[in-house]
C-alpha cells in the first residue's frame, strides 16, 4: 500500500447493541522490503494477453510496497454532536489527522460468517459474525498467545484463505502494541487531559502510555518491519471487528492486502486494536479479489454515508451494492464492467481507482443500486501492466435479502 500521508479514516457501525467506530491507520517506516517467490493467487487471478481462469495465475518476483498508511482520527463519545479537536459522537466522526469528515449513522445486518470453503453466511454489510474456526491451510500461532487474538486471527484468516493471499500471521509484540493501546483508550476516555483528540493517539505522561501515534508503540513493543497500519473498533468483540472493517470500503484494505502479512490484536471494554505489519515478503505480482470467484452469500447493500471519508455517492444515493475490490499493484485498468450473469446490460456503478485514501495498490467497484438478493454477478476487468495485458473475470452470488430490514444501515 503506498503512503497516504494524514488522511482520515472512519466508519461507524452498529453491530447487536450499540454504535461502534471504526478506524485504521498506518505508516511507513523505512523503504519497502523486496519480495521473494510467489503465492498462487485464485480469487479472480490475473492472466496475460486473455481471460482469467478461476485457478489463478502464480506470482513470481518483484518487490513489495508496503508504505501505505490509512490514517484515521477520532476517539470515541457518548454525546449527539461532533466535538472539537476530532471527538466522535454517536452522531458523526471527525479525524483529527486528516481533512475528512463523515457523517454519522449506522449499519445493521443479520448473522452469518465467511467460512474457508469459498461460501460465507446470508449478511448485510454491517452485520454481526461469530467466531470462525482456524484455516488448516494457516500456520498455528505462537504458544501463549491471547485467545481473542486468536479469534481475530482465525476471523480474518478465513476470508484471506478463501480469496487466495498468503495467511496472516499472530505476531506477539503486535498484540502487546494493540492491547497497550485499548488499555491507554479505556484508561483515558473522558479524561479532560488525557482523552486524545484522534483515537489512534496517545499523549505523554498519561496513565498507560506507551507512544503518540501506533508507529511509535509497534516499534516499543519491539516489531522491526518495514511498515505499520492500525484498525481500531469498538465493540470489544474480534471477529466482530474484523468482520466490520472486510465490509467496508476503505478498512478492508489493510485486513485482506496480500502486502500486510503479520498481525497483532488487542482488547478491552468497548475496544478492539488490530495493528498490521508487512510480514514475510509477497510478491508484488500477486493478485486478489474480494467477493471472491464463485463466493456465495455476499451481502446486497453498503452504506457509505457512514463510512469517513465517505466514498462517492452513487447516482441513485445510499445505500450501494456490496463492495467488490481488486487487489494488485501496477495495474492500469481500461475496462470495468459488471453485469448480472447470463445477461450483457452493464449495471451502473462506481469505480474507484487512484483513490488518495485506498492507496495504489486497491481499486474498488459498487453498483449504485443494492444488488439483488439469490443472484449471481459477473465482473470483468481488463487493463495492462509492464509485462503486457492482464483481464480479470469472475462471479459471486448474493444471500437472501435481509431478515430483518429495519435493522439496516
Amino acid at each position: 500500500m503506498r503512503n497516504l500521508n494524514a488522511h482520515g479514516l472512519g466508519i461507524l457501525v452498529q453491530i447487536a447493541a450499540g454504535l461502534a467506530f471504526v478506524g485504521c491507520s498506518g505508516g511507513s517506516n523505512s523503504s519497502p522490503p523486496a519480495s521473494s517467490g510467489g503465492v498462487p493467487s485464485t480469487g479472480g487471478a490475473v492472466s496475460t494477453g486473455g481471460a482469467v481462469s478461476t485457478g489463478g495465475a502464480v506470482s513470481t518476483g518483484g518487490a513489495v510496497s508496503t508504505g501505505g498508511p490509512m490514517s484515521l482520527g477520532g476517539a470515541s463519545s457518548t454525546g449527539g454532536a461532533v466535538s472539537t479537536g476530532g471527538a466522535v459522537s454517536s452522531g458523526g466522526i471527525q479525524g483529527s489527522g486528516g481533512a475528512f469528515k463523515g457523517s454519522g449513522g449506522a449499519l445493521q445486518g443479520t448473522g452469518g460468517v465467511l467460512g474457508t470453503g469459498g461460501s460465507a453466511g446470508v449478511r448485510d454489510a454491517g452485520s454481526e459474525s461469530t467466531e470462525v474456526a482456524s484455516p488448516v491451510e494457516c500456520p498455528a500461532p505462537p504458544a501463549g498467545s491471547p485467545a481473542d487474538a486468536v479469534t481475530a486471527l482465525n476471523a480474518e484468516n478465513a476470508a484471506r484463505v478463501a480469496m487466495g493471499v498468503p495467511c496472516a500471521s499472530l505476531v506477539l509484540t503486535l498484540c502487546t502494541s494493540a492491547l497497550n493501546h485499548c488499555n491507554y483508550y479505556t484508561t483515558n476516555q473522558g479524561s479532560a487531559t488525557c482523552q486524545a483528540s484522534s483515537a489512534h493517539s496517545e499523549i505523554s505522561g498519561c496513565p498507560q502510555f506507551t507512544g503518540a501515534d501506533p508507529g511509535a508503540r509497534i516499534k516499543a513493543a519491539g516489531y522491526s518491519g518495514n511498515g505499520w497500519s492500525e484498525c481500531m473498533a469498538f465493540l470489544g468483540n474480534p471477529a466482530g471487528a474484523v468482520k466490520t472493517f472486510i465490509d467496508s470500503v476503505y478498512h478492508r484494505t489493510p485486513v485482506l492486502s496480500p502486502w500486510y502479512r503479520d498481525m497483532g490484536y488487542g482488547g478491552g471494554t468497548g475496544c478492539d486494536t488490530i495493528d498490521f505489519g508487512p510480514g514475510s515478503a509477497t510478491a508484488k505480482t500477486v493478485t486478489a479479489v474480494y467477493p471472491y470467484d464463485g463466493q456465495s452469500g455476499v451481502p446486497l447493500s453498503f452504506n457509505g454515508a457512514n463510512e469517513g471519508p465517505m466514498p462517492p455517492t452513487p447516482t441513485t444515493g445510499w445505500p450501494s451494492g456490496y463492495p467488490i475490490t481488486l487487489y494488485g499493484q501496477g495495474i492500469t485498468v481500461t475496462t470495468h464492467q459488471i453485469v448480472v450473469d447470463g445477461t450483457t446490460t452493464p449495471l451502473s456503478h462506481q469505480w474507484l481507482d487512484g483513490d488518495s485514501t485506498l492507496g495504489s495498490t486497491a481499486k474498488v467497484l459498487y453498483t449504485d443500486a443494492p444488488l439483488t438478493a439469490n443472484t449471481t454477478y459477473r465482473v470483468t476487468i481488463t487493463g495492462t501492466t509492464s509485462s503486457g495485458s492482464v483481464s480479470f473475470d469472475w462471479k459471486f452470488t448474493t444471500g437472501a435479502a435481509s431478515t430483518n430490514p429495519g435493522r439496516r444501515g
